[in-house]
């Protein structure tokens, strides 16, 4: 697999265009040929020039852009972080004191070609810089509370701080829980821990510790990850500790602490045991200062919610069921395991999918209980939109052993996931 550049050459000529962007050496094909002198200025039109060459040296490592990220900018954005009214900010203020965010981002190191990358990400995809920022801070902490040497203690802060630059060469995002399924989207997200690694392991300084942990950033410990279903101790342990630290920053993002803490605690078996302590040890101590505020539980969503959960959970565990009474399968049905870890989910929690009316009568409109509910049933969707891309990926081309059955369970699954998302807004 290569590095590809063309989208990120759009980016830098779109930066181009915002501050100086200067080469520091001729820029030359693979050929040879001078495309551009030493000293000269890139915008869309010489961009558009570069695009049509395959180029000797990355733009990055023959270009620099004025004002780049450094470690200044880093401290004060993080500041800035640590300044907000919210739960973030709040967190960070109980734990760490301002001192905390500069000796943080003192720690990470910093290639001049990478600082390029970053500048490109806090201009053009601020938000990308801002969850990398907000991971670096919290995978500190962590390593802090572990009582990690320095050396390891830079690591994390380093590949915290960079493990999405893979992102800015595919022009992806992170996917939101609304946005319909897109199998080639996906396959570019799956595939954005090895761009971002290949990238680090050009220089010295990042290999090889900062870089597998990038790669390793989405395994995770029950082998459900990507890009190579890595379980156990195969993951390193700045890769197992950044795994957990980018999913609980990045589920941050749309949902609140509590909601964080749940969707931890029902995928306990995927995530390493002691930054989970860590985690929900300081969540306790945040809930005891700051009590949170009763929301309002949209009871009626909810329990359609409940109900549509329920229907695709048993009607995938009627077909694998039949699939397995069957003769003459030679390869597992997705469905199965994916099904079972649901179920496990709400049972663990006192909710039953098999008997959906009984449980709701249960809750009789408690407002806490379907807070719970709602909570678990936001990680239950994800869980099946993740199973329906994997189905995707699988049985593109399904054989006879698979059946009518399970594409018209798809079907019907894309188009049930589509109005879950309106129950959600």
């Amino acid at each position: 697999m290569n590095i590809p550049e063309s989208n990120y050459l759009q980016q830098v000529a779109e930066l181009g265009e915002m501050q100086t962007v200067v080469c520091t050496e001729h820029i030359q094909s693979a050929d040879g040929a001078r495309l551009l002198p030493k000293g000269a200025t890139l915008n869309r039109q010489v961009i558009k020039r570069l695009l049509s060459h395959k180029l000797l040296k990355p733009i990055d490592f023959t270009t620099r852009i004025e004002d780049a990220v450094d470690h200044h900018t880093l401290t004060r954005l993080g500041c800035e972080l640590m300044a907000r009214e919210s739960e973030m900010g709040t967190l960070l203020r109980m734990m760490r004191g301002e001192g905390f965010i500069r000796q943080s981002c003192s720690r990470i190191h910093l290639e001049t070609p990478i600082q390029n990358k970053l500048t490109v990400a806090q201009k053009l995809h601020p938000e990308l810089l801002e969850h990398s920022l907000r991971v670096a801070l919290a995978i500190t902490i962590i390593g802090e509370q572990l009582g990690l040497p320095e050396k390891e203690l830079e690591v994390l802060a380093t590949a915290g701080m960079l493990h999405d630059l893979g992102e800015l060469h595919l022009g992806i995002s992170n996917l939101p829980l609304e946005q319909n399924l897109n199998l080639d989207y996906w396959q570019q997200v799956r595939s954005h821990p090895v761009i971002g690694a290949m990238i680090l392991e050009q220089f010295p300084a990042y290999k090889p510790h900062v870089s597998r942990s990038v790669r390793e950033h989405h395994e995770r410990l029950d082998g459900s990850g990507y890009p190579h279903r890595l379980s156990a101790t195969t993951i390193s342990r700045a890769g197992r500790l950044l795994s957990f630290t980018e999913l609980a920053m990045g589920a941050l993002k749309k949902y609140s602490l509590r909601q964080l803490s749940t969707i931890i605690k029902t995928n306990l078996d995927a995530l390493d045991p002691q930054p989970v302590g860590i985690f929900l040890n300081a969540l306790h101590l945040f809930q005891s200062q700051n009590p949170p505020r009763q929301a309002e539980a949209r009871d009626e969503n909810i329990i359609s919610l409940f109900r549509l959960v329920s229907k695709l959970v048993i009607g995938a565990e009627t077909i694998t069921d039949s699939l397995e009474s069957g003769s003459g399968r030679t390869s597992p049905c997705l469905l199965g395991p994916a099904m079972e870890k649901i179920q496990q989910t709400m049972r663990r929690a006192g909710f039953d999918l098999h008997n959906t009316e009984t449980t709701l009568q249960m809750i009789d409109n408690d407002p806490a209980t379907f807070i719970e509910l709602e909570e678990l049933l936001l990680e239950s969707i994800y869980q099946l939109r993740k199973t329906l891309l994997e189905m995707h990926r699988h049985n593109s081309d399904p054989g006879p052993e698979n059946q009518e059955a399970i594409r018209q369970w798809v079907e019907d699954a894309e188009h049930h996931l589509e109005n879950a998302a309106g129950l959600l807004l």
